[in-house]
């Protein structure tokens, strides 16, 4: 019976031209990629592990010569050159979504930066948190699509550019995957007491904490009803957090001047 860390070098092996990009000769792979490629969770110690074996040395006819960034994360980037007398894999052929690369820090946070079209320029990050809005779908649906507002649809599309794992917060079910199928409803945590805005983040904090192993920054795309006991708890785990869109009057804007700089695949 196949072991986990079986799967993992088969599936870096049969996806190795998509996953690796090449540098001087050499192949890198970063541990997200196939973390994300696979899907799994909490898994990042067992790809890294399995990336650095002999084993997939031997099995992809590899040799590991580096490793970029810490020992167990995923931003881990594993080097290899060829084995002796295997072949240099040929360069991958595929067009990832490109967002344009991450500018110096500002004060709070945020990476910003001005491209060359002048938009300002996103952080990379390990993970997004979208709020919910009020329209809706009239019957149930995967709550991706249960929203309907433009807001939240050009929010969807950014963060689904960004290719990092995403949640909703919503204010009736609290931590939503996307693809979850939930009921419309009619619920907001604007006019709710400090105590109930509070007893709802410590139901989306249980839920979120198991996410949070490997991740060391968050994009919010949310109000401050809803970030509010969020944020803090976030940053005293030390992960960085980019609060994106706090300017209600802008945000639409905002997000069609960052949707014009996606390269789509």
């Amino acid at each position: 019976m196949a072991t986990q860390a079986d799967r993992i070098r088969r599936f870096v092996i049969e996806n190795l031209n998509s996953l690796a990009t090449h540098r001087d000769g050499r192949l890198c792979i970063c541990a997200r990629d196939v973390v994300r490629g696979m899907g799994l969770v909490n898994q990042t110690p067992s790809v890294c592990s399995a990336l650095e074996s002999v084993k997939f040395q031997q099995e992809a006819a590899l040799k590991w010569v580096d490793r970029i960034g810490p020992r167990r994360s995923t931003t881990t980037v594993f080097v290899y050159e060829p084995a002796a007398g295997a072949e240099t894999p040929p360069a991958p052929q595929k067009t990832p979504v490109v967002l344009r690369p991450p500018a110096s820090p500002t004060p709070n946070g945020l990476r910003t930066g001005v491209s060359h079209s002048g938009r300002t320029e996103l952080p990379r990050v390990d993970l997004c948190l979208v709020s919910c809005v009020s329209d809706k779908l009239c019957c149930a649906a995967p709550a991706k699509d249960l929203y309907v507002s433009p807001l939240f649809t050009k929010t969807r599309s950014l963060v689904t550019a960004m290719d990092c794992p995403w949640f909703i917060l919503s204010a009736k079910y609290g931590l939503v995957a996307p693809e979850r199928h939930i009921e419309p409803y009619n619920r907001t945590l604007k006019g709710m007491s400090v105590d109930a805005r509070r007893a709802w983040a410590n139901e989306v904090w249980k839920c979120l904490e198991p996410h949070l192993r490997d991740v060391g920054s968050v994009a919010v795309f949310a109000g401050n009803d809803y970030r509010e006991f969020l944020v803090p708890r976030l940053r005293h785990r030390s992960i960085q957090v980019h609060v994106l869109m706090q300017s209600i009057g802008r945000q639409l804007r905002w997000l069609n001047e960052q949707l014009e700089g996606i390269e789509a695949p």
